[in-house]
Formats: structure tokens, C-alpha cells, sequence
């Protein structure tokens, strides 16, 4: 893996300081000289991750994986269609061979889901797609955000395209070879933070609290039981006048081999009077899976997904499910996955031919039932314009298509 700390270097000679500064893990010289002391006067500070390591934490955190993933595998289930200006499918063009092989490795859904993951964990997403003759694209490979680095122009807003604020990309391989590229060569996308046109700030970055409290909670459980020390005390019952007395040594050793010899269940019968101290703390008490729910759910609000899409302890109904996922394809990833296509279109050329690609995502059996409503709303209305021209009411073609909804346009 490449040095992020040098991918982001020339950031900062067209945005000024360090874009990606965080507080990362600070401890101040007087902690470090001088331990003890910081234990007496109970200093303690918060241990925050570093956001720069974002594919890192999507390796190791659960949680945030689960997230990118979930919102990646509904992005990619959508399927590419071309249409042009007027809504019209077009069923012929170089652009399906393409989809149908867009590398040697990868399926057209399998570029779609890396492109998410990457925009997810960066905002940012870049794909090698080198023009052939006549603009024709027939190679797609989505490269690691993490490893490229972005050659700024140095000319800041009056630029109407793109090639104006981006001299091109360099590309950092794991043997530190770097590999120079052209823009045409180059698909590069983004979310945008409402700040930065160019590189926008990553979600993670937002993130970095619950992200470090889901850390801290994994190695508090683990050391929980890992160290667990002991688990209680057996002391004697036994008394005088001048108090307590001592439990006999050998009866000491015989109670102490006798528990290690038993299984599991088993009683332990002893003719000593005895008292047990349990000296174990309940996890629940410590709050660890409450404080763990809680930042999950801040990662699930944070790409716009949905905690019903996602295993808990509580589980979810049917119900809940299906619309959670049908709420979640409408609001998030059929926009998101539109917009995708949109730059494909327009940075592959196509929207200079009076086209542009959509996704669409009528397969999905429970967007099918929308359909389903969708096409009874639009059957009764094909019903009453019949029985309106039947009383001499009379539409054109085109207001006919606007009234009912027939045209190409498709989920």
C-alpha cells in the first residue's frame, strides 16, 4: 500500500495546508516523560484512528465493511441501458460491448461495485479507459483511489472543462513504480463534501469518532477475555474469639486440585466452610454492544442506507425489511447509481452523441411491486382517455405519452 501521507502531498500546494490533517493519536511530551505521574493525576485522552488510512479500516472494521458493501452490491444490480435525448432506447452501439466485457477479470456489475467501494471509502473513484479509434472505449479497469495521485493544473475557477484544472494522474504501484496517465485516458469521479471541485473531503474522514469508539470496543471485549485474572475468591468461614483463622494448607491444595480436576457442571463437595467471592464484572454493564449500536448506526446514516438492512439483535420484520430496502433504492442508490452513469456518459463521450446510459433496476423484485402500481395507475388512465375519446376528447401523441407516463424511462 502506497504512503498516503505522499499521495496527498501535491493537495496541498493548490489548497493550502494539510486537506487531510487529522488529530490522529496525540499524547503530549509530559505523558510519554512521565508516566506515573500522568496515572496519579488521572490525565487520560481519547485515541482517535487516522481517516487517512480509510481501505485499512474498511479491512478491520466489521462494521463500516458492512456498509460500503451492502450500498456497493445495490449499486451494481443495477443494469446499463443507452438511450437517447428523447427517451428512446437504443439497442446498438460500441458501448455494449463494453459492458459485456469491460476487462479481462471484471463484469460490467463487478466495476460498478469497486467504483462504489472506492467513492465510498475516498469520494473519490477513478477507472483506466483508454480511447481507441474514433473515441471507442473497450477496456474499463477501476483503479485504487488510494493509489493515485492527481497532477492539478494550478489555474483555479475560470476553466470550462475539466483538462483545465488537471494536467493528468499518476499512478503508484505496490513496487513504488509510478505510471503516468493523460486525462482521456482517465475516468474520475466524485461525491462531493459541498466544499471541494476537486478530491472532496471523504466521508470517513466525518466518521472518525464512532469508527475509533468501534475499535476501542473490539479491544476492550478482547481483552475482557483474554485477561480475564481470577474469577473469584473461595475464603474460609472458619472464626475464634480472636477472629478469623486461617484455612489448613493441605485443605487449601485439596479444594484447589479437586475444582482443577472436575468438568464442566460439575459440584464441588467439601467438608470446609467456605465462602465464594465472585470477582468477575458482566460485559453488558461496561455497555460495549450498546455503544457499538450506536456507532453503527452512524456509519449506516452517513452513506444513507438503513439499520433494518443490516443483522442486529433485535432482528426486523418482513415488513420492515422490504421497505427499508425499497426506501433505500429510492433514495439513495438509484440517484447515486444515476449519477454515476451520468459522468460515465459524459466523460466516455457519449453525451456528445445524444446519449447517455441509465441504470435500471426493475429486476428488483421489490421494486417490482412499485412497478406493479405503477402500471395500474397507468392502465386506468389509458381506460378513461379511451372513454374520453369516445366523447369526442381528443389528444395529441405526445400529450398522450405525458399523461400516462409510456415512455422508455425505466428504474
Amino acid at each position: 500500500m502506497a504512503n498516503n501521507s505522499n499521495n496527498w502531498n501535491f493537495l496541498e500546494s493548490f489548497f493550502g495546508g494539510n486537506v487531510f490533517q487529522t488529530n490522529g493519536r496525540y499524547i503530549d511530551a509530559f505523558t510519554q516523560q512521565y508516566p506515573v505521574e500522568n496515572q496519579i493525576w488521572g490525565v487520560k485522552q481519547a485515541i482517535w484512528i487516522d481517516t487517512n488510512n480509510a481501505y485499512e479500516h474498511y479491512l478491520t472494521i466489521p462494521e463500516l465493511r458492512a456498509v460500503v458493501d451492502k450500498r456497493a452490491s445495490m449499486m451494481s444490480t443495477g443494469i446499463p441501458c443507452l438511450y437517447d435525448m428523447n427517451g428512446e432506447k437504443v439497442e446498438k452501439h460500441w458501448i455494449y460491448e463494453l459492458i459485456n466485457n469491460p476487462n479481462p477479470m471484471q463484469s460490467w456489475s463487478d466495476v460498478i461495485y469497486c467504483l462504489s467501494v472506492n467513492d465510498a471509502l475516498y469520494s473519490n473513484a477513478f477507472a483506466f479507459c483508454p480511447p481507441r479509434t474514433a473515441n471507442i472505449r473497450n477496456l474499463l479497469v477501476p483503479i485504487p483511489s488510494h493509489k493515485m495521485q492527481i497532477k492539478l493544473s494550478g489555474k483555479t475557477l475560470r476553466q470550462m472543462d475539466m483538462d483545465g484544472l488537471i494536467d493528468g494522474y499518476v499512478f503508484e504501484y505496490d513496487t513504488n513504480k509510478l505510471e503516468h496517465f493523460e486525462n482521456e485516458e482517465i475516468l474520475y469521479f466524485t461525491t462531493t463534501d459541498g466544499i471541494n471541485v476537486i478530491n472532496p473531503t471523504s466521508k470517513i474522514v466525518s466518521l472518525k469518532y464512532p469508527l475509533s469508539n468501534i475499535k476501542a470496543s473490539y479491544n476492550k471485549r478482547n481483552v475482557l477475555l483474554e485477561n480475564i485474572g481470577a474469577i473469584g475468591i473461595l475464603s474460609a468461614q472458619k472464626s475464634d474469639m480472636a477472629g478469623a483463622i486461617p484455612m489448613d494448607p493441605q485443605e487449601k491444595r485439596g479444594i484447589q486440585q479437586d475444582w482443577y480436576r472436575r468438568s464442566k457442571d460439575e459440584l464441588i463437595i467439601t467438608e470446609a466452610n467456605v465462602d465464594w467471592k465472585p470477582m468477575s464484572f458482566p460485559t453488558r454493564d461496561l455497555l460495549l454492544f450498546e455503544e457499538l449500536t450506536a456507532d453503527k448506526l452512524a456509519i449506516i446514516d452517513a452513506f444513507g442506507m438503513n439499520a433494518n438492512l443490516f443483522s442486529s439483535e433485535t432482528g426486523s420484520t418482513f415488513t420492515n425489511v422490504r421497505d427499508s430496502i425499497r426506501m433505500v433504492y429510492n433514495d439513495t442508490i438509484i440517484p447515486e447509481t444515476e449519477q454515476l452513469y451520468r459522468n460515465i456518459s459524459n466523460q466516455m463521450g457519449l453525451s456528445n452523441e445524444g446519449l447517455y446510459l441509465k441504470p435500471t433496476f426493475n429486476h428488483i423484485k421489490t421494486l417490482q411491486e412499485d412497478q406493479q402500481i405503477i402500471s395500474n395507475i397507468e392502465n386506468t388512465k389509458v381506460d378513461i382517455l379511451a372513454k374520453l375519446a369516445l366523447l369526442g376528447v381528443t389528444y395529441t401523441a405526445d400529450e398522450i405519452k405525458n399523461i400516462i407516463h409510456l415512455h422508455n424511462e425505466e428504474y
